[in-house]
C-alpha cells in the first residue's frame, strides 16, 4: 500500500510512502468503547486526531483535561475521507443553535478509504483513561479507527498511528446518524474554522481543501456554502 505524502495546502503529493495496511499494527475499537482495551495501563496513552470541533481547543477543553489539551499538536491523516454527513444531535443543536435552512445541521464524519489520494488535516491529543469515557460521552455512536499520521510541522519525520472518530451506522437509539446530502451547520463550522485558523493560514485552507460536501471537496463547493448566513459562532462552548 502506498500513501501521498501532500502539501496539504497546495494539494500537491510531495512523495509517495510505502505503508502497510494500519488494521496490520494496531486494532479498531467498536462504539462503545472499552477504555481498558484501549489503555491497558495508567502510562499509556491514546493518540486521538479531533478533525471538527476537537479541532478548536476552546471546544476540546468542554470534554478533554487540561494536560490532554496541552497535549496538541497538528497533524495528517493519510488513507481517510472527512465528510459532512453527521446528522447534528439535539444535544449539539442547543450548544450551536437551531437552523431554519433545510438541510444545514451537518456535522463531521470520517472514513477509512482505499484511495490513497484520500487525507486529511486534524489536532492529535494524548488522551488517558478519563479523557477516553468523557469522549464516549460526547460522541455518541463514533467507532475509533487507526490511521498513519505525518506532522503538519515536520513532514519528514516518521508516519505514526493515530486513531480518528467514524460513525459507520445509519442509526442509533432511534435516532437517524448520517445523510450524505446534509450542510455543515455555520456555527459548528465556523468553530471547525476558527481552530484551524489558530495553527495557521495554510492549516485552514488545508481543512478546506481535504472536507468534503455532498460528494465535493469544500473548497470546490464555496458556492453554495456562500449561500449559507453568516452567524457568529459561540467559541467559548464549542
Amino acid at each position: 500500500m502506498f500513501i501521498d505524502r501532500f502539501a496539504a495546502a497546495s494539494g500537491e503529493a510531495i512523495c509517495r510512502l510505502p505503508l502497510g495496511d494500519p488494521w496490520e499494527v494496531a486494532e479498531e475499537h467498536f462504539y462503545p468503547w472499552n477504555t481498558i482495551d484501549i489503555v491497558p495501563d495508567s502510562p499509556v496513552r491514546l493518540p486521538l486526531v479531533g478533525y471538527g470541533s476537537l479541532m478548536n481547543r476552546s471546544s476540546a477543553r468542554r470534554t478533554l483535561s487540561e494536560q490532554c489539551v496541552s497535549s496538541a499538536r497538528p497533524v495528517l491523516v493519510m488513507g481517510a475521507r472527512r465528510v459532512y454527513e453527521y446528522v447534528m444531535s439535539p444535544r449539539g443543536r442547543q450548544i450551536y443553535g437551531e437552523q431554519e435552512a433545510e438541510g444545514r445541521f451537518g456535522v463531521l464524519n470520517a472514513r477509512s478509504s482505499n484511495d490513497s489520494n484520500d487525507w486529511f488535516n486534524g489536532i492529535q491529543y494524548e488522551l488517558d483513561a478519563v479523557d477516553i469515557m468523557a469522549l464516549v460521552e460526547r460522541e455518541s455512536a463514533y467507532d475509533l479507527l487507526p490511521a498513519w499520521t505525518i506532522l503538519w510541522d515536520a513532514m519528514d519525520s516518521a508516519p505514526q498511528i493515530g486513531y480518528f472518530l467514524s460513525c459507520r451506522t445509519e442509526t442509533h437509539e432511534g435516532r437517524q446518524l448520517l445523510d450524505s446530502q446534509l450542510l455543515p451547520h455555520p456555527n459548528y463550522h465556523a468553530i471547525c474554522e476558527e481552530g484551524c485558523r489558530d495553527v495557521s493560514p495554510d492549516f485552514l485552507t488545508a481543512f478546506h481543501r481535504s472536507t468534503w460536501v455532498r460528494e465535493a471537496r469544500m473548497i470546490d463547493a464555496a458556492k453554495t456554502l456562500a449561500r449559507t448566513p453568516a452567524t457568529t459562532p459561540p467559541a467559548s462552548r464549542g
